[in-house]
């Protein structure tokens, strides 16, 4: 157990050296830029130059932030995803502009998108880190837009659920450790049997957490509620076995 939790700390601090040389390379790319030690092109057709600059930014950034935040809940399996964030974020900031751009000329707007100014130019830049930063809220609107215009008469999928517990049954008196399974779990904050508070809860990634099974009142199912950010989750019974 020591070794395992030594290799996930492990793990956690190499994720945090590596954003630290991304970001310190960031860093240095914009003084080169600023300082015209280079010349690169304005622009990538429509899209400003330092728009992917900002994207990477901004994915940096939020890797640091999970970082600090998981301290307790690390997640191992992310360290792929988090070596691979500052091409995502780059990637994802321009597909936004471009998106953006394209919105903009649909509804007949005029923004010069073949000589942008500097105004121009600032909103992009954040469109780009916003992006960046918050990806995982930019792919569920992307899903969300192609489930639109693909599929105009299919439901929207919830963002957050509770689908299977593991188990779903266990003692009367409670400490049963059940492994809690849906989607858009990260920020639960609390998980309820019934009207009681589970004990030790543990977020492990987005779509598994863990709580232990409080004691109950009488033998039967209770409804297993999530809190979350966005308010209350519920999923499947759980049944307290017993006299």
């Amino acid at each position: 157990m020591a070794t395992s939790i030594e290799n996930v700390f492990g793990r956690r601090i190499t994720v945090f050296v590596v954003e630290l040389i991304y970001l310190g390379a960031l860093l240095a790319a914009a003084a080169l830029y600023i300082e015209q030690t280079f010349t690169l092109p304005g622009s990538l057709g429509t899209v400003p130059m330092p728009v992917p600059w900002f994207g990477a930014l901004g994915a940096v950034l939020i890797s640091l932030t999970g970082v600090f935040e998981h301290e307790k809940s690390w997640d191992p399996g992310y360290a792929l995803w988090h070596y691979a964030r500052p091409l995502i974020g780059a990637s994802l900031g321009i597909v936004s502009v471009l998106i953006f751009q394209a919105g903009v000329a649909s509804v007949g707007s005029n923004l010069n998108t073949g000589s942008p100014g500097k105004s121009t130019n600032l909103l992009y830049y954040l469109v780009a880190f916003l992006v960046g930063y918050r990806e995982e809220t930019f792919r569920e609107l992307i899903k969300r837009l192609v489930d639109v215009v693909l599929a105009p008469g299919a439901a929207p999928r919830p963002t957050q659920t509770i689908l299977a517990l593991s188990p779903n049954s266990g003692p009367r008196a409670g400490g049963t450790q059940v492994g809690i399974t849906g989607a858009g779990l990260t920020k639960a904050s609390s998980v309820k049997f019934g009207s009681t508070d589970a004990g030790q809860l543990t977020v492990v990634s987005d779509n598994h957490l863990t709580a232990v099974a409080p004691p109950a009142a009488a033998p039967g199912p209770v409804t297993v509620t999530v809190q979350t950010d966005q308010g209350p989750v519920t999923g499947p019974q759980f049944t307290y076995l017993g006299p």
